[in-house]
């Protein structure tokens, strides 16, 4: 009699010990949530300042900045599985006093952020996710000797022809553009969320001009998932008043119809540089979604100096010209959070500033 009270103590307990496993299996099944969440870097302008002519990269600022995106690659949980960089990469052929040849000052770059290649290749990566376009300082021909044409093959040799050959044409090239656009325009599918590389100088001058044909139909054909993000070198809208420089806010016809052609297709966030600042300004429409435009302008090119006096408050929502970092941004599921890091040089260490944070959910 014993024995059999025994044994049925002993199933009950094998019962309830397969009840508890079940329960716990099905809750990790039901609730992915952060193990399935994952990240990408976004910054811009690591050149050097006008007055440095023998270096065409602010190696000291950028060093920073790569060591600690490899520790962002590394870690399981930021798993940054991306890195996006809008341009001015280096000094270029700015003056007749540039020392280094774009090909250097490339190489250059290159070496400075191998911690961030070495982390990919580590992760068994077969080609390390960096995905680049060009800013205004890589077209810069200024130097004698240099052209529109060689300046474009030197960008094609060191990073252009390694990025996505899905650029124009198709649709047709306009004429007077770059007559094949493959590894300047291009779009990368990643997970489910489509990033769109804008370059901005495809009219070979140095006005800011763009493929909107080839942007619109690559918007509305590539887009399959819920998020899409499209970056680029110059800004849509200021944050700061500047000198008649070339952004794209200076040219307010060409900007609207860029604008229009990313509200279309449900983007919500432009990524940029050029100044060389980090802000954020949010765009708000009756009826329609908020959009966001952040500027990150800040991994090495020389700050924007001062107090500036910000132009529109309700609209830039944060601004920070006294810090270098980039954009760290977690994708998991419909849910955006985008975080800006920066390096305290009075604390010695990296920050997430919680006023930079752009969150959002796309239902």
């Amino acid at each position: 009699m014993t024995s059999v009270k025994l044994s049925n103590r002993l199933n009950v307990r094998r019962l309830m010990i397969l009840f508890i496993v079940s329960l716990l299996i099905f809750q990790s099944l039901e609730a992915p949530a952060k193990d399935g969440s994952w990240s990408f870097a976004f910054l811009a302008d690591s050149r050097s300042s006008r007055h440095e002519t023998r270096h065409g990269v602010n190696i000291p600022a950028l060093s920073l900045i790569a060591e600690e995106l490899a520790r962002d690659i590394r870690n399981e949980d930021t798993r940054c599985e991306l890195v996006l960089f809008a341009g001015d990469l280096i000094r270029g052929q700015y003056s007749e006093d540039t020392a280094q040849s774009n090909p250097e000052a490339y190489q250059e770059w290159k070496n400075v952020m191998k911690p961030v290649y070495e982390a990919y290749r580590q992760k068994s990566e077969s080609h390390a996710p960096v995905y680049v376009v060009r800013g205004n300082h890589e077209v810069y021909h200024k130097k004698t000797g240099t052209t529109a044409k060689s300046v474009l093959q030197d960008w094609m040799g060191a990073f252009g022809d390694g990025m996505p050959q899905n650029g124009p044409p198709p649709p047709p090239v306009e004429t007077g553009q770059i007559n094949s656009q493959k590894g300047l325009n291009y779009f990368v599918k990643y997970r489910d969320v489509l990033f769109v590389a804008v370059d901005q100088y495809v009219m070979q001058r140095y006005d800011p001009s763009i493929n909107l044909v080839w942007l619109d139909h690559t918007l509305q054909t590539e887009k399959t998932g819920p998020h899409v993000f499209v970056f680029g070198h110059a800004p849509a809208w200021p944050a700061i008043r500047t000198r008649n420089d070339k952004s794209l806010f200076n040219y307010p016809e060409l900007r609207d119809k860029f604008w229009e052609s990313l509200e279309r297709s449900g983007c919500r966030v432009y990524l940029t540089g050029h100044q060389h600042y980090t802000a954020v300004n949010v765009m708000k429409r009756e009826g329609k979604p908020d959009m966001w435009q952040i500027i990150s302008g800040s991994a090495g090119a020389p700050l924007t100096t001062g107090k500036p006096k910000i132009i529109d408050r309700a609209k830039t929502v944060y601004f920070n010209n006294a810090n270098y970092g980039y954009y760290l941004c977690e994708v998991d599921g419909d849910q955006i959070t985008m975080t800006f890091k920066y390096f305290s040089g009075a604390e010695r260490k990296w920050i997430s500033e919680k006023d930079s944070v752009v969150r959002y959910s796309v239902r």
